[in-house]
Formats: C-alpha cells, sequence, structure tokens
C-alpha cells in the first residue's frame, strides 16, 4: 500500500505540471497553483519514501530499475525543500516572462526526474531521466526571456551536450566492463561495480561517470560554464537549477563513489577525489573574493561548496575500502547535511536576485534598519553557508571534517583554509545589511517569505542534525 501511495503521488505530480500548458495564459493563477501542487505531491512522495526506507530497508521500484536507499530518500527531501523555497520566492513573478506557463510546468517535471535518477540502478534508464532533468534545466535558465538568461541558457545547453556524451561513453563502457546496463547485482538492493577496479575497461567506466557528472556540478576542471550560468542568468531560474537539480546530481555521484569504492581502488579514487576537492573549493573561494557582485557570489561559492563535497566523497571512497562501510556512511551523511545547508540557502537567495533587487553588495544596505527581520533571514543564510553554530551548515562541516581526517589531515587543513577564505566575503556581505544607505529597495513580499522560511528551517534542523546523522548512517 505504502508504495502504491508513493507512486501515485509521484505521478499525479507529475500530471499536474503536464498540465499547466492547457491552462488559459491569462489564468496564471492556475499555472501557479498546480505548480503548487505537482510540488506538495512530489515532496509527500519523497517523505513516504524515506519513511518507506526507514521501517523496511532499501525500496526497490520497477523490477529494480529504481532502487532508494536511506541516503538518496533523504537527498530526495531536500530537492523537494528547494523547490518549496524557489517556487515561493517566485510565485506570480514568473507571469511577467513571455512563456511564463513553462516555469510553472518544468517545476514539477524536474523533480520527477530527480525522484527517478537519484535512485536509477539501470544505465539506460539513469540516461533517460539524466536527459528529462537536463534539457528541463536549459529550459527553465532560458525561460526569463532577457540577453543575459539566453546567453546563459545557450553556454549551460553547450555544456550540456559534453557533459551528456561523457554519460554516453559511460553507459557503454560501463556495458563492456560488467556485461549489463544493470548498475545493481541480480536480487540484490546495492549498486555492484565490483569489476570497475579489476579491470582498465572498469576504471575508464569510473573516470567518464566522474567526468560527467562533474561538468553538471561545476568541479574544476568543469566549471567553466557555472559562474556564466549561476552569475547571470535570472536568479530565479537559477534557483531551480542550483538548488533542487543541482541535489540529484550531487546524490548520483556520491552513490556511485561510495558503491565503487573497494579495497583494490580506494587510495586511487580517494586521491584523485581529494585532488579535485583541493582545486575546486581554493579556486572557488579565491574567485568569490574578486567581485561585488552578489549573484556572482553566490555562484562562485557554490563551486566552492562542490569542493567540500568532494572532500567528504574522498573520505568515504578511502574508508569505504580500508575501514569498513560504517565509516563511509558517516562521510555520505555530511554530504546529504552539508548539501541540505547549501540547498535551503541557494534557492532563496539566487531568487530573490532575479529582479532588480541586490544587483552588488551596495544592494544589501539599509536592509537591517528597513527590514529587520529580511535581515537576520540574510545573515542567518550565509552564516549557515560559513559554517556557524548551531546551524545545519555547521553540522555538514564538522561531520565532513570528521570523516576527513580518518582519510587526510592535510585535506582536512586545506578545507579549514579555505572555510577562512569564505569568511572574507561572507561577513562583507553581512555587514552590508547594517551600513546605511539613502534609498533602500526591498525584494517582494514572496521573497522574504521564502528567506524566513529558509532561516527558521536552518535553525530548527541545525538542532536536530545529528538525529539526521543517525537515519543516513545508523
Amino acid at each position: 500500500m505504502g508504495v502504491d501511495v508513493i507512486l501515485a503521488s509521484l505521478y499525479a505530480g507529475l500530471a499536474a505540471g503536464i498540465l499547466v500548458p492547457l491552462t488559459p495564459r491569462h489564468r496564471g493563477n492556475v499555472a501557479l497553483g498546480l505548480a503548487w501542487v505537482g510540488t506538495a505531491l512530489y515532496v509527500i512522495a519523497a517523505a513516504l519514501t524515506m519513511v518507506r526506507v526507514e521501517e523496511s530497508g532499501p525500496l526497490t521500484l520497477y523490477s529494480g530499475l529504481v532502487v532508494h536507499d536511506a541516503f538518496s530518500s533523504f537527498m530526495l527531501v531536500i530537492a523537494g525543500l528547494a523547490a518549496v523555497l524557489a517556487l515561493l520566492s517566485v510565485e506570480g513573478q514568473a507571469s511577467e516572462w513571455p512563456t511564463h506557463p513553462a516555469f510553472y510546468s518544468l517545476l514539477p517535471i524536474i523533480l520527477f526526474g530527480v525522484y527517478m535518477m537519484t535512485g536509477a540502478a539501470n544505465a539506460l534508464f539513469f540516461l533517460a531521466v539524466w536527459l528529462l532533468v537536463s534539457v528541463a534545466s536549459y529550459v527553465v535558465i532560458a525561460l526569463p526571456g532577457d540577453a543575459a538568461s539566453r546567453g546563459a541558457a545557450v553556454r549551460y545547453i553547450l555544456m550540456g551536450a559534453i557533459a551528456t556524451l561523457f554519460l554516453a561513453m559511460w553507459v557503454a563502457v560501463h556495458a563492456v566492463a560488467t556485461g549489463t546496463v544493470a548498475l545493481a547485482a541480480p536480487r540484490s538492493d546495492v549498486f555492484d561495480f565490483s569489476v570497475y577496479p579489476r579491470t582498465g575497461v572498469g576504471a575508464l567506466a569510473l573516470m567518464l561517470f566522474l567526468a560527467a557528472v562533474g561538468f553538471k556540478l561545476g568541479v574544476v576542471p568543469f566549471h567553466w560554464w557555472l559562474p556564466n550560468v549561476y552569475g547571470r542568468a535570472d536568479g530565479r531560474a537559477v534557483s531551480i537549477v542550483a538548488g533542487v537539480a543541482k541535489v540529484g546530481f550531487i546524490a548520483v555521484a556520491a552513490r556511485l563513489v561510495y558503491y565503487a569504492a573497494s579495497p583494490a581502488n580506494a587510495k586511487a579514487l580517494a586521491a584523485v577525489l581529494a585532488g579535485l576537492a583541493v582545486i575546486t573549493m581554493t579556486y572557488g573561494n579565491i574567485a568569490a573574493l574578486t567581485t561585488r557582485d552578489l549573484q556572482a557570489i553566490l555562484a562562485y561559492s557554490s563551486i566552492a561548496h562542490i569542493g567540500y563535497i568532494l572532500t567528504a566523497l574522498a573520505a568515504a571512497a578511502y574508508l569505504k575500502g580500508v575501514a569498513g562501510s560504517s565509516l563511509a556512511l558517516a562521510a555520505l551523511a555530511a554530504v546529504a547535511i552539508h548539501t541540505l545547508a547549501y540547498s535551503l540557502a541557494k534557492a532563496p537567495l539566487f531568487a530573490a536576485l532575479g529582479g532588480e533587487w541586490a544587483p552588488d553588495l551596495r544592494g544589501l544596505r539599509g536592509i537591517a534598519k528597513a527590514s529587520p527581520g529580511l535581515a537576520s533571514g540574510i545573515a542567518l543564510l550565509l552564516l549557515s553557508l560559513l559554517g556557524v553554530p548551531p546551524l545545519v551548515g555547521f553540522w555538514g562541516k564538522l561531520y565532513m571534517f570528521m570523516a576527513a581526517i580518518k582519510y587526510s589531515l592535510p585535506l582536512v587543513a586545506i578545507a579549514l583554509i579555505n572555510s577562512g577564505i569564505s569568511a572574507v566575503y561572507y561577513v562583507i556581505a553581512i555587514r552590508e545589511l547594517s551600513r546605511p544607505a539613502e534609498e533602500v529597495k526591498l525584494p517582494p513580499p514572496s521573497v522574504r517569505a521564502s528567506i524566513a522560511a529558509a532561516a527558521l528551517i536552518t535553525l530548527v534542523v541545525g538542532v536536530a542534525a545529528p538525529y539526521l546523522v543517525a537515519l543516513i548512517a545508523p
């Protein structure tokens, strides 16, 4: 019965998204209502999936095409929360766009794709849902219709084509290496990549997958597109890509690293991931120091946060092969908590920058006096990204460093130094909130509500973070 309710919620949410283009253009409230219905139904499906996995173990759907475990089900809930915050921020603002019904239609469709992609256990099926999420994301970026968004969409599409080419090559090489397109062993609820470390073809398959996902996540040196897309496109569209779709790509990268790691390849895989982590977090943080544009700062910091996540994945790969699965699961839990902090902050903050508000840091001036609640919410979200206790971002970094220190003390030291660098631009942004301004321009009420909700969740979940880690790594 539980599985039937989950699937019914998923498909009803997808249907709500598909129905949006059929609504009259002058009835924008109907399109917005359908988007809320689709998003709410996805959140229900994600929550029920997490409960089902917690009670009965991994959830297998479609005869093994989709397998959700504790980690992936938690990531589904994160995507749902980010979608609610993004939609709350945008609300009726998208009606200004020439193709606004598409925005309300594509959000439930992206959520459906994230659900399937995060748990995909078949290479061809994974390629199909990858394309669904990717193409929908390209369209979302272009929807506002301004020159910057159109240019960003072209870059995003180019990057996506390269990433998809790598993924298609991975599917082919994986089939050669394993003799099947399945990612799970027969009658098993776990992925089976045991052949990867034993053959050169298997190692090639792993590298192709990491390259494909590296493009999607903005891992250096695959990052060249991200500042132009996240930093220049309309922030209301970026909030969906950065806060929702990205969660799915983080989840699939983490699951493959965890299941592919073995005593034969753990040290080499961890070394590759650690190297990527160092250059990614360092580039992102230093680049963020070079600009006064708030949206560009958030874009570069997104690269830096992927570097932190790679730090935890390097630890997960090493611990899985050397120390066993229990400690590696703790590293996966760190990835999940950090992703939660990232999405809770980035979805509403990017959406807030979609209009004319705060084109640079000076746009924050005077907010503390004009709207203390809004200033407090923005400050809390930025402090969570920095990793200040007791906010949820603190726990993400704490568990990340606790896992990584079992692998490499120098890697942890570099990550801590990078956190110190990030404090510079976060503190500068927070300081601007209290500086006087001749004219203060506040974001729309829906944006203020979204930032307030995100800040409240960030604070409340921060208190409960250790319990959440226990759900993922019991």
